[in-house]
């Protein structure tokens, strides 16, 4: 007997209840592995303590608790703030020869492009009123 690689019409289906509870727990499987994500709160709803279904659900499943997360919560709920006395900030900029030497090269660019356009400025007047005297 040869496979044709595809199901017949006439293949054997399980029975209505069978597949139901296949589907059923299939979906369970699924929605437990899925990621959990947070709810989003309403914008118009304002809460000073924010509440979904997570944090629910680890009220009652113990095996799903984030160490990190507890100890954050256990750190901001602690009545004993860290105080940390800053300063200013240090300059991190140390001036070497090798900027100076840049700045004196843009300063010479700037000037020899200021005398350009101040001789061709001179250049200009000194053709109009020339022109009008002719």
């Amino acid at each position: 007997m040869a496979y044709s690689g595809r199901p017949n019409r006439s293949d054997v289906h399980l029975p209505a209840e069978e597949e139901a509870r296949l589907e059923t727990k299939t979906r369970e499987y699924f929605d437990e592995t899925a990621p959990k994500r947070h709810t989003k709160p309403q914008r118009s709803e304002y809460s000073s303590k924010y509440v979904d279904a997570i944090s629910s659900n680890n009220k009652n499943n113990n095996d799903d608790v984030i160490p990190e997360l507890v100890e954050f919560q256990r750190l901001e709920n602690d009545p004993q703030k860290l105080v940390y006395n800053g300063r200013e900030a240090t300059e991190e900029f140390v001036e070497t020869e090798y900027y100076k030497d840049l700045n004196d090269v843009d300063k010479q660019h700037h000037t020899v492009l200021l005398l350009t356009h101040l001789l061709f400025c001179v250049q200009f007047t000194t053709d109009i009123y020339q022109n009008d005297l002719h």
